[in-house]
């Protein structure tokens, strides 16, 4: 039996072939090769290579997919092929359906008697995809750099997690226009049509590596000495022009940026750690209490920051601090808001009072606070301005939830801060 590990090589194997010119597939193994030298005129989309194309033909992808419609199955008017593409082109909303079905499809090449739409264990006669994306799928992803969650499609995508089987009458609310169906008629066709799951990943695959840009081609400028005024005019503008998901998490590297400079320059972090700047959500929270964190060499937390995004800091997000630190003596914690008036206008008395009272409760020192004005200050208590820069520059180049559009932003204002400084 193949392991799963060994299905996805495989998989990414091929998929990257896919993505490559026919001149640079001549090593692959002519059981492997004849994907992209079968010929075909089969086109689904613009801008795709000839070597997809002729994937899709081969591998009769063209295959109608399948729809519920007032209790009767019926065509839903595209393509395997197409239906792919649907959630490859939605992925930036709907990363965790990606995720699940690309468990699906290796559940089924690994265990073929398995019913991939019954998708939890509790289910009769289930498995769990969530476990199996957790332990074999999402790791592999993300060494690949391929669309990956957190810890697991299911663990992102709740809304998937109703405890029904994945059939075509199933009611889910994933954002992006016909994501729903094509999943649904994909583990359909697959499940209940006999369709060969595994050119269905390769695709699946292989169009996330075309769409992705490549990052090795941003060529970032390198950093002459820049003024603390340039810097902070440059990321605030990276703030402000950049759109979509993954803006709000811009700020928060920011801030990291800016601990990485900090931590080792000040006295008052001596023996303490900066945390590895990943993401965390859901399962992944265990010791965080805020989006940026110093701990003690013992790993328990010595100072925190919270960044607001679009939202004024209010006493709700104050009072939820005793519970947060779980009994830990944290010295400092930092709550800014990335709103021009971070306080609103009559709250900040009421604001002041829950602060001093948070305070004689943890024995935490509480800073609240606008981030621009705390990135400005920050800047300024940094020996080597021009190194922050640099440790902005790695975090939006490796953060998974940056979108390649914010580091093409990046580039482009680096590019122009550069050109600025030198006239």
């Amino acid at each position: 039996m193949e392991t799963y590990e060994a299905v996805l090589a495989r998989a990414y194997s091929l998929a990257h072939a896919l993505t490559m010119s026919p001149s640079t597939t001549q090593g692959i193994e002519s059981s492997e090769a004849r994907i992209v030298e079968t010929r075909g005129q089969y086109s689904f989309t613009e801008g795709i290579n000839e070597s997809f194309q002729r994937h899709i033909q081969q591998n009769k992808l063209g295959h109608a997919l399948k729809t519920m419609k007032n209790g009767n199955i019926v065509s839903l008017g595209k393509s395997v092929a197409q239906g792919i593409v649907t959630i490859v082109e939605n992925l930036d909303q709907n990363k965790y359906l990606y995720s699940i079905l690309t468990t699906c499809l290796v559940e089924k090449i690994v265990h073929p008697a398995q019913d991939i739409r019954f998708a939890q264990a509790d289910l009769p006669n289930g498995y769990s995809n969530r476990s199996t994306d957790q332990i074999h799928i999402t790791p592999f992803l993300k060494i690949k750099g391929l669309t990956a969650c957190a810890a697991s499609g299911a663990e992102s995508g709740r809304n998937f997690e109703r405890p029904y089987p994945y059939r075509l009458d199933y009611i889910g609310k994933p954002r992006g226009t016909g994501n729903l169906e094509a999943f649904l008629g994909i583990l359909h066709a697959v499940q209940e049509e006999g369709f060969d799951p595994f050119p269905v990943l390769v695709l699946l695959m292989a169009l996330d590596i075309h769409n992705k840009v490549d990052i090795s081609t941003f060529d970032y400028p390198s950093s002459k000495e820049l003024t603390i005024q340039e810097i902070f005019n440059a990321v605030l503008r990276h703030f402000e022009e950049a759109k979509g998901n993954g803006k709000a998490r811009l700020p928060v590297l920011a801030i990291q940026a800016i601990y990485q400079s900090l931590v080792p320059e000040l006295a008052r972090y001596k023996g303490t750690v900066l945390r590895d700047p990943h993401r965390h959500t859901g399962n992944d929270k265990e010791g965080w209490i805020g989006d940026v964190q110093v701990d003690h060499s013992d790993g328990s937390p010595y100072e925190a920051v919270e960044v607001k995004s679009g939202k004024q800091i209010d006493v709700g997000m104050l009072l939820t601090l005793p519970r947060k630190f779980h009994g830990n003596v944290v010295d400092r914690y930092y709550i800014l808001s990335t709103c021009t008036e971070y306080i609103a206008p009559n709250k900040e008395q009421e604001i002041m009072k829950t602060v001093e009272l948070m305070r004689s409760q943890t024995g935490c020192q509480i800073i609240v606070n606008g981030l621009h004005r705390s990135i400005w200050y920050y800047l300024r208590m940094i020996a080597k301005p021009n190194e922050f820069l640099l440790n902005y520059t790695s975090q939006v180049l490796s953060d998974s939830d940056v979108k390649d559009d914010h580091r093409i932003l990046w580039r482009n204002i680096l590019k122009d801060v550069q050109s600025e400084s030198s006239v």
